[in-house]
């Protein structure tokens, strides 16, 4: 408990001196005004439309707005990933379990898996089930200088791990858990998915998940950004 309190001091102050600029006339909340207005086309859909699949969409089309880029720019990456888990919050109605999961679907960065198969070969299965431009424009977006030792070819793929970790964490309770899910996944991502390797690299992003969902349960205002920036014993 000490060591997550004496976390949120240092790093609200951190927050405080990096972010106070750098949205000089904009805001991380460009489109609440989306939702004014009615239709009966709008109605029908989010009446008959599970909410989770409509909150998926608002979290995605958030992500790809051209005002999120320009923003991702003008601050930096961590800051984005902050903004993707706030404007989760909101879209959840501060439902912490809820927000980590949009966060999740917002943040998958692969349209598509394919499975090794014995005799068939690779099969391929949607993952996001979206239209591929809507896809794209998406990951386009998505934040990718995440660590020091991001590669020239980016980041944006340990967003997910990130997420899934944190949700899996604050839902079961259990670090544990979520680490061990998180290394079988990596396990058989190398040994059934097409191109797939048990990479540190995820596996850190796993780390930082687990500590960031296993600490919200004791305080509710920390942010990705908390967690990414700091540095865990391998």
């Amino acid at each position: 408990m000490r060591r997550v309190l004496t976390i949120l001091v240092l790093l609200m102050l951190v927050r405080t001196i990096s972010f106070a600029q750098c949205e000089e006339g904009l805001s991380w909340n460009f489109d609440e005004q989306e939702n004014q207005g009615f239709s009966i086309g709008k109605f029908l859909t989010e009446t008959f439309t599970p909410k989770l699949i409509l909150d998926t969409k608002k979290i995605r089309a958030y992500i790809r707005d051209p005002q999120f880029k320009e923003l991702t720019l003008r601050c930096d990456d961590l800051r984005a990933v902050d903004g993707i888990y706030l404007k989760a919050l909101k879209i959840a109605e501060y439902n912490i379990s809820r927000a980590l999961f949009l966060s999740l679907m917002g943040t998958l960065e692969h349209e598509n898996v394919e499975f090794k198969i014995p005799v068939l070969g690779a099969l391929p299965v949607p993952l996001t089930f979206e239209e591929d431009g809507l896809f794209n424009a998406r990951k386009v977006n998505l934040p990718s200088n995440i660590y020091p030792d991001t590669p020239r070819e980016g980041d944006k793929d340990k967003l997910q791990h990130f997420f899934a970790s944190a949700y899996l964490a604050y839902v079961t309770e259990s670090p544990e858990f979520a680490k061990e899910s998180g290394d079988l996944v990596e396990w058989g991502e190398a040994k059934f998915v097409v191109g797939g390797a048990d990479d540190p690299r995820d596996k850190r992003a796993n780390k930082h998940g687990d500590a960031f969902g296993r600490d919200l349960a004791v305080v509710k205002t920390l942010l990705p950004s908390d967690y990414l920036r700091l540095q865990f014993e391998k």
